[in-house]
């Protein structure tokens, strides 16, 4: 088993945690609409790998679905035909037609769930972020990274650089207006720190160079803000900062490697 397999398979343990925080928090929907998921997924992955004729790999197969699950609302289970669409989408879309895992440009969770935004508005906005908030399930969340992060599962640069960067600009403005939402107000009532620790620190569609990851976290945490503070579908202002960041990621690695990280002789005879 490869390192990248390893890795995916903590970060499933911990979604599988998360999910049952929120399983205690929310009621059995949520374990309903992640079931439902999971399947979309398989049909979709399973498919798509016989068609490549390559190796099945089941670590690759589960993050998705359950990112997907977590963030929708449990109301939306009458209409849980939404979230098997909104799966299926994004993993053709983002990941099959690019090859497979860590072959794609965008995250698949990202644009799964703006394809159901887009097309079903009314079942996904105005639900107070669905499944992903409450102190419970975000001090658990933080808790998981922290554990990710030590086991190298995920970026302590992109987690730690965007955490700063979000509660940051939030903290400036709160105390330039008081009438703005405080640190621990975005904590703990919205979905953005579990998108930054979950979606945003993906590593096939982040920046491969320690600045730039740290560089892709800074970005990821300003687009956040800006989007949450400016925009009227201010709900889902992570999920659009994702596919934002992950639009500009090589741009990034680009600059590092041109103007920060110069190359070897070796590398430029190459």
């Amino acid at each position: 088993m490869g390192i990248n397999q390893k890795n995916r398979l903590m970060i499933i343990g911990a979604l599988t945690v998360l999910l049952g925080v929120s399983i205690y928090e929310n009621g059995l929907n949520v374990l309903w609409i992640a079931l439902v998921a999971i399947i979309s997924s398989l049909v979709v992955e399973l498919l798509a790998t016989h068609l490549r004729k390559e190796t099945y790999d089941f670590t690759a197969y589960f993050i998705t679905p359950l990112v997907i699950a977590l963030i929708v609302p449990y109301n939306i289970l009458d209409h849980v035909w939404m979230v098997s669409l909104g799966v299926m989408f994004g993993l053709f879309f983002a990941k099959a037609l690019f090859g497979g895992q860590d072959k794609n440009v965008f995250n698949a969770e990202a644009l799964g769930l703006i394809f159901i935004i887009m097309s079903f508005p009314t079942y996904l906005l105005n639900q107070k972020s669905g499944n992903v908030v409450g102190d419970l399930f975000i001090y658990t969340s933080l808790g998981l990274a922290v554990v990710l992060m030590a086991l190298k599962a995920i970026s302590v640069y992109t987690v730690i650089s965007f955490l700063v960067t979000l509660f940051g600009f939030y903290f400036v403005s709160s105390l330039s207006n008081g009438a703005n939402p405080n640190p621990m107000d975005i904590l703990l009532t919205t979905n953005m720190v579990f998108i930054g620790l979950f979606m945003g620190s993906e590593h096939s569609t982040g920046s491969k160079t320690n600045i730039g990851k740290l560089m892709y976290g800074i970005t990821l945490g300003f687009l956040m803000w800006l989007i949450n503070t400016k925009s009227s579908n201010r709900e889902f202002a992570g999920i659009y900062a994702v596919i934002l960041v992950n639009a500009i990621s090589p741009l990034i690695d680009q600059f590092v490697s041109a103007y920060i990280i110069k190359p070897t002789i070796k590398e430029v005879i190459e």
